[in-house]
This record gives structure tokens, sequence and C-alpha cells, in this order.
């Protein structure tokens, strides 16, 4: 078991975890809120370092990065623990199973190692929440690198800054999970009402690492569409990371409400500014917001079609995709 790296010594014996942004003070015993973190009288111990709650080999569009190295194949991987504290939203990889079998033990240099033998593009985190499991992420994301792999967070964006920073080096991409826009709606969806650090985060991982950011966001109708919230995501969206910016609007529940209310989001979205926002259905294309023409199609796997140096093979539109890992720029 490993020891938390960020984490300080407080006065009173106890320690503070700093990788999510409950900054849990825990005494020896105490269990974080993310339940696989616990103090000890030297620091703070991941208790699930090592284990894999899933891997699976697949494209990169599965996990809503459709801007990153499209068509490329990544092994996506993931381990327990979740910073969300609901028991609604701590999903299927919240807690350390009690049978051992099903502790699935993967060390970081061996994942990209299997990630390079499979001819993997990338290691993409994605089962679980990267900010509770940022240790063994940070090793995987060095090893990865070292061999001039991708490296991309599915992420609800709860990690601190400062473990950011330990990540930034080795970081390409984010797709960030956005459930709402006020403080009502992302306490009911998450267990946190203190969001706008998450905003903080994806800012910082942008312009301070030029991180490629996508957003995904499911909508729930009566929660997360009204339309003070879609206009403030939008805005942000557009204002922060940039009118080329990926938004995708899932349907958060079944029904017609929720398909209603990602249409209306998505007109919102283009009425201010934004260039690419695409919805559930994953056979969609890019296409230039300047002529129309396809760049990225995406009838089976994707291919680029309709990019020349950058910029739309038609008209010369510039199209912010990140295609290689050496042009770190937004």
């Amino acid at each position: 078991m490993r020891h938390s790296e960020p984490a300080t010594a407080l006065d009173d014996g106890r320690w503070q975890c700093h990788v999510c942004q409950w900054h849990c003070t825990l005494a020896a015993g105490e269990h974080g809120r993310c339940l696989v973190r616990v103090g000890a009288e030297d620091g703070v111990i991941a208790l699930h370092d090592g284990l894999i709650s899933g891997a699976v080999v697949g494209p990169i569009e599965d996990y809503r990065l459709w801007h990153l190295m499209p068509g490329a194949q990544m092994l996506a991987l993931g381990g327990w623990g979740y910073a969300f504290p609901t028991d609604q939203q701590r999903g299927p990889y919240a807690t350390i199973p009690d049978d051992p079998a099903k502790q699935r033990k993967l060390p970081a240099e061996k994942a990209a190692s299997f990630a390079l033998a499979q001819l993997c593009r990338g290691v993409v985190w994605n089962f679980g929440d990267p900010s509770v499991s940022h240790e063994y992420v940070l090793e995987l994301f060095q090893y990865a690198r070292s061999s001039s792999r991708v490296t991309a967070l599915v992420t609800t964006g709860y990690e601190t800054i400062a473990a950011l920073d330990q990540l930034g080096h080795y970081l390409d991409a984010i797709c960030l999970d956005l459930r709402a826009f006020e403080d009502a709606a992302y306490a009911r969806l998450s267990g946190v009402a203190q969001w706008r650090g998450i905003l903080e985060l994806a800012a910082h991982a942008k312009q301070r690492w030029g991180c490629h950011v996508e957003v995904l966001t499911r909508l729930h109708p009566g929660v997360n569409d009204t339309a003070d919230q879609i206009h403030g995501m939008a805005s942000w969206i557009h204002d922060t990371l940039g009118a080329q910016t990926a938004w995708h609007i899932l349907p958060g529940d079944a029904g017609a409400a929720a398909t209603q209310s990602a249409a209306r989001a998505k007109r919102v979205g283009h009425e201010l500014g934004l260039k690419f926002i695409y919805g559930a259905d994953p056979q969609q294309s890019t296409n230039c917001p300047a002529c129309g023409n396809t760049i990225i199609e995406r009838s089976g796997q994707a291919r680029v079609v309709g990019l020349n140096d950058g910029g739309c093979s038609r008209c010369g539109q510039n199209i912010e995709l990140r295609t290689s890992i050496f042009k770190r720029g937004g």
C-alpha cells in the first residue's frame, strides 16, 4: 500500500489529504470521503493502489474525446473509489471488493507496456474517479509518455490543482463531466455544492498545461436543464475553454423530455458561438464551422478526411484538433 503524496502533517497528529477538493483531515484509522484512503501515523494510505476495476481496448471516441487522435485505439482502465459522496453517484466502482478474486492488481508499468504491445495510441483513465487514484494515474502516465503514448482522463474535475500540476507534464487531455451550473443542481447530482473549483481545474489544465479539453453534460429535466444553467455552461465553455471546444450533450434520463432538453441546449450553445456540439449518436461527423465540409467522418471507425495542415481542406478554416502529442497548444 502506497502513501498519498499530496498530503500534509498537522500539529495534532492528523494528516490532510490533498488529492481531491474535499481535503479530508484524517486521524489514524479514519477513512476519507472516497472510502479508499485512510489515515495512518505516518501519512495517508491509498488502500486501492494498483487495484484495477476494469480495463478494455477500444476507440477513443467511446470516451467522448472526439477531437483527440480521431480513430485511435486506447487502453481504458480505472480503479476504485469516488470523490463524490452520495450513494447514487458512487457508481459501480465505489468500494474495493471484499472478494480477493475481484481485487485485480496491475502494476502501472505493466499496464503501459500492455498498451504499447497492443498498438494502442495511448491510455485513458475511465472507470472510477481519477482524483482518488492519483498516485497510480501519475505513475501510469509517466510510463505511457516515456513510450510516446497519449494520456487522457475522463473526470468529474474534483482533483486539486496541486494534484493536477503533478500530472500536467504527462497529461494530454481531459473529458470533463460537467454536471450542472448552480449549487442545488450540482448538490443533487454529485453530493457537492462547492463546485466552482471544478471549473478552475479545467481552466488550469487548458491554460497552464495546454491540455486538450472536451466537455460532457448529461441533462436531467427539472434539475440541470434550466435556461440559466444551459446559458451558463455554454458561456463558460466558450469564454474559458474556447469556441472550438467540443461539448457533448446527452439525455441524462429516458424519455422525450430529456431528448428535448438536449436539443434545446444544443441550439443555445450554437447561438452563443460554440462551433462543435454533439448529441448521443456515435456516428455524427465533425464538420467545418465555416463551410460545412466534413472534417472527421464517423461511419464505423472515425477517419480524418477533410483536414489539411491544421485547416479545413476546402476553405482553410483553422480546426483545433489534437492529432499529435507534440502539439501542446490549445
